[in-house]
């Protein structure tokens, strides 16, 4: 009994073995030569979002919200490392004023506890966008709203 294999699918299958260890191979290779990628300097955020960074406070704020009411709050800026608290106090009277044009933007009901956490996500993304990501969270210090 003869078994014929066809050229065709020994192609393929060679073809396929092939790939495979060239991505594999070039994944070591790239590991080797390549250390410092976006995912790593990613994943080093991550790991540094555990260590409590320098805290810059900022100035105490009074804002009239949109649609009436005001909100008081005390707010601090916590850095990614020792570097990011001199950008933070170069830039706070911008960063200042960016909280209060986001706070000032929202409506009483924004300011609920439900609702805080997601300030204090929106607020670290526009400050960041001041500070080149120096501000790895937002802590409010005192906050009342009326």
């Amino acid at each position: 009994m003869k078994i014929k294999i066809n050229k065709k699918i020994i192609s393929y299958i060679l073809i396929l073995v092939i790939g495979i260890g060239v991505g594999a191979g070039g994944m070591l290779m790239k590991d080797k030569f390549l250390p410092n990628t976006g995912q790593d300097t990613a994943e080093s955020h991550e790991s540094t979002k555990d260590e409590i960074g320098p805290l810059v406070e900022l100035s105490e704020f009074t804002i009239n919200l949109d649609g009436g009411g005001i909100v008081k709050t005390k707010v601090v800026l916590e850095g990614v490392d020792k570097k990011s608290s001199e950008e933070i106090e170069e830039k706070a009277a911008f960063l200042e004023d960016k909280v209060i044009a986001v706070m000032g933007s929202k409506d009483l009901e924004d300011m609920r506890t439900a609702n805080r956490e997601d300030l204090k996500k929106e607020l670290v993304t526009e400050l960041n966008k001041i500070c080149d990501d120096q501000i790895q969270d937002v802590l409010f210090i005192s906050f009342m709203y009326d």
